[in-house]
């Protein structure tokens, strides 16, 4: 066992690796989360303050779900000419380059 995982709990090495690649991953995870938060003008919920506790105090699982909310929250309304929201106009796009234009009496 080396010296330096010795000091940490009795750590065997590849365990205090681990440890310390999980803290790293999970500091990056909240400082990614928190300067999303301050830069978008609208969050989910409306509350940027409740965001900020929620990634702080939860940690990996708070940083985690504010970007999964983030995400999910993400979009254009539904009925708008975006191909990706599914608008009629943008359907009838998609239809028209895949078979032509629709030519029935």
């Amino acid at each position: 066992m080396s010296p330096l995982s010795r000091t940490f709990w009795g750590l065997s090495t590849p365990a205090f690796v681990a440890l310390l690649a999980l803290g790293a991953v999970q500091l990056a995870l909240q400082v990614t989360a928190l300067i999303d938060l301050a830069k978008r003008p609208v969050v989910p919920g409306g509350r940027k303050w409740v965001w900020a506790i929620v990634i702080v105090v939860g940690g990996l699982v708070g940083a985690s779900a504010y970007l999964a909310m983030r995400r999910s929250a993400i979009g254009v309304p539904v009925g708008t000419d975006d191909p990706q929201a599914g608008g009629e106009a943008a359907r009838r796009s998609a239809l028209d380059k895949l078979y032509g234009p629709d030519r029935r009496p």
